[in-house]
């Protein structure tokens, strides 16, 4: 198994290498839509437009707990690949140790303050009435369950960032499996609504970090975490918040300008809040998808970055832009033809499905920027440029599109509103553009780190 993930970050032809790393994240994505629609679906189904904004309006929490993962998450892959590239194995498993240690601590801070500030989020987002008791019940349990998430997607973002793309999708496949079964039972058979929903989220969170866990103690993993390797140091700490903390704050941010437009939709009714949950979730489906491709390239990218072999890491971020470039137009197709029907597999009420697809049709020129800008940031993130994703996570959420929903929504009401996401996009996408243009122009010949399988073959199976 260890073998196997090195040869193709390493050997493996650049296009092969592309699908056998990014086909398992692009199926964990869509996975992950599943998850993120099977609440607001079955919620769906009691006919309650309260319950609907409720689940709705609890998404940026979620977010948050994801943001906060996401500095270990990420921040840890991206240096454990670029670890992994210059034959470093023994700090690479201390990095891993050092990443899931630091996320349980923070689950269990995260759980406890965000139980405490829920009348605090549910006032910013505007709640009210019966919308805010069914939210508050289901952001306690989706905190109560703050270990479960932190952990999986710390752990899914590590296993990724060391080759074992298809192991990252079996976890999250049990997981999702697990709430689409519970949903219907708790929600349903035991009459629980929102309240059902959450806890079968949290179950299924539990059961894929399980996986995950076990992936660890049966000896496949590269750089699996382990206690004698538990030596926090400020220089692992330094490399993975350089580009964990940028590559959270983005989802930080996405958590905040969701909230605001959540707060700005309230003023046109429940309908409006509804629909553009309803909208985001759908969106959701090309957003997942490009992140796969572009989180199946960025430990090649990141890899081969640390091994010095900069001809193969610039083929795979050209590679990976052209195949996001072609799911685009299949997309934007999709999205422009069937919006109604796709608004419809979650919510059968008519107010909300109409309103949905106003939002989608401004959703639409946003979708190839999308494609084309994930590749972008996920390259700086996977080459440790930490100041370049700063300032790209920064202005995704922070100065382009809360700046624009503020603004658009003022002069234009909900229609100037929905615009503010495509054109944030859009400008996002050019500046990380130029960004990894700048610095791939600028790398200079180096001789590639020598070869994995010597290493491994020269060390003891434990320190390797």
């Amino acid at each position: 198994m260890k073998q196997s993930n090195l040869y193709v970050l390493e050997e493996m032809p650049v296009i092969r290498a592309i699908m056998h790393l990014a086909l398992p994240s692009v199926l964990s994505m869509l996975v992950n839509i599943l998850y993120n629609l099977t609440d607001t679906f079955f919620i769906g189904k009691l006919h309650n437009e309260a319950m609907v904004a409720a689940v709705s309006i609890s998404l940026p929490l979620f977010m948050v707990q994801m943001a906060i993962a996401g500095i270990f998450g990420f921040g840890g892959a991206s240096f454990l690949s670029r670890l992994l590239g210059k034959k470093e194995f023994r700090r690479a498993r201390e990095t891993t140790t050092t990443a899931v240690f630091s996320s349980f601590v923070l689950s269990l801070v995260l759980g406890v303050a965000g139980i405490l500030a829920i009348p605090l989020f549910l006032k910013a987002t505007g709640a009210s009435g019966e919308t805010a008791a069914a939210a508050r019940q289901y952001m306690f349990w989706i905190l109560v369950g703050s270990p479960f998430v932190l952990l999986k997607f710390t752990m899914v973002q590590l296993i990724r960032g060391e080759g074992g793309a298809r192991q990252a999708m079996y976890g999250l496949f049990i997981g999702t499996g697990a709430n689409i079964v519970l949903d219907p039972i708790l929600i349903f058979g035991f009459n629980m609504g929102v309240t059902g929903a959450a806890i079968a989220t949290v179950i299924g969170q539990g059961l894929g970090m399980c996986y995950y866990i076990w992936y660890y103690l049966s000896k496949h993993a590269v750089a699996p975490p382990a206690l004698k390797y538990l030596h926090p140091r400020w220089n692992i700490y330094r490399e993975i918040l350089l580009i964990g903390i940028p590559a959270s704050l983005s989802q930080i941010m996405m958590s905040i300008g969701n909230t605001i437009s959540y707060n700005l939709a309230s003023a046109y009714g429940v309908s409006s809040v509804a629909a553009l949950g309803v909208a985001a979730r759908v969106f959701s489906i090309p957003i997942f998808v490009f992140i796969g491709v572009s989180i199946g390239v960025q430990a090649l990218i990141g890899f081969n970055y640390g091994a010095g072999n900069f001809p193969r890491m610039k083929k795979a971020i050209s590679t990976a832009v052209l195949i996001n470039l072609g799911l685009s137009v299949v997309f934007t197709l999709l999205f422009a033809l069937l919006p109604r029907q796709l608004i419809s597999m979650i919510t059968p009420i008519e107010q909300t499905v109409n309103i949905g697809r106003q939002v989608l049709g401004a959703y639409i020129y946003a979708i190839p920027f999308a494609g084309v800008g994930m590749i972008m940031m996920n390259s700086l993130q996977a080459m440790g440029k930490a100041l370049p994703a700063f300032i790209v996570s920064i202005s995704r959420q922070g100065l382009a599109y809360i700046p624009a929903l503020l603004l658009l929504n003022k002069f234009f009401g909900f229609d100037g509103l929905i615009f503010a996401l495509p054109l944030a996009d859009t400008f996002t996408t050019l500046l990380a553009g130029i960004f990894v243009i700048v610095i791939l122009s600028r790398l200079k010949h180096q001789e590639p780190a020598p070869s994995s399988r010597q290493y491994i073959q020269a060390v003891p199976a434990d320190e390797a």
